[in-house]
């Protein structure tokens, strides 16, 4: 299997997914011309993806979900809460020919069930996030977790994300940035609550344990530019995966953040 992070974070995010042939996307938080240029420097195209998968429902996840379905006869699969929120959400702009061609590529999904498109086999799980509903994913038999908007590490995370052999887990900020920032009271309530964001010292304790269950190899998505910096990101959870539990990057495992705007290889 192949997969790249095209790019991360509050700006936009999406992944590219490869095997024996089959392609998909997961979210497609940038504009249509951004996924394609992106995909040209991994040797795809929007032209040969078999399917796009929605996280949830936040811009930051679907900003060229509108365009792309006028232009693509694409499925889009998400839960049917964020389906609906998205539909709504474009009719109430006006855009109605956005809206019905999202309509018309929306394949509603169920967490807890498995998907076959291709080659590949894709389970949703639950997470907790502020959005009318939201999801990751385990690709394969426990092969890829995915796991990129979520406020806290719930039993149904623990439960899908352990034994997976490589995790994209969410490392969004640093609590003293955040603290100590320029966002207004309510919104670092948002970030910081139990449906928000996690943040370094929750993603590394949480690789941790990951670890223990046979992961080798994490990369650490959506990190914010206004509350963290890759350099703490890594330090945080490279602090449990070596200094803690006393392994060896490069040995034991493997540590990366996905870049803001650039191409990330995972696998």
């Amino acid at each position: 299997m192949v997969c790249y992070s095209l790019f991360s974070g509050s700006s936009g995010n999406c992944i590219y997914l490869e095997k024996d042939g089959t392609r998909i996307l997961i979210d497609a938080g940038g504009s249509m011309r951004r996924i394609e240029l992106a995909l040209e420097q991994v040797g795809s195209s929007l032209s040969s993806i078999d399917a796009i998968w929605i996280t949830h429902e936040h811009v930051d996840h679907t900003k060229g979900l509108p365009v792309m379905a006028k232009h693509l006869n694409v499925p889009f699969y998400c839960q049917h809460k964020v389906a609906k929120e998205m539909y709504l959400t474009l009719m109430q702009k006006g855009s109605r020919v956005e809206a019905s061609a999202l309509a018309r590529n929306i394949r509603t999904v169920c967490p807890g069930e498995e998907y076959e498109v291709g080659k590949l086999l894709i389970t949703p799980f639950q997470t907790p996030h502020d959005s009318v509903d939201s999801q990751g994913f385990i690709i394969g038999d426990r092969e890829l977790g995915i796991a990129t908007d979520l406020g806290s590490v719930t039993p149904e995370v623990a439960l899908y994300l352990t034994g997976c052999k490589n995790v994209i887990l969410e490392s969004n900020h640093d609590l003293e940035m955040l603290y100590n920032g320029p966002y207004p009271p309510y919104l670092k309530e948002r970030v910081a609550s139990g449906n928000g964001h996690l943040n370094n010292a929750e993603c590394a304790a949480f690789a941790g344990k990951l670890l223990s269950a046979g992961c080798e190899n994490f990369t650490l998505f959506h990190l914010s530019s206004e509350n963290n910096t890759p350099q703490l990101a890594l330090s945080e959870t490279e602090s449990v995966l070596s200094g803690k539990m006393g392994a060896v990057q490069d040995c034991d495992f493997r540590l990366r953040v996905a870049a803001r705007h650039e191409v990330t290889e995972i696998l």
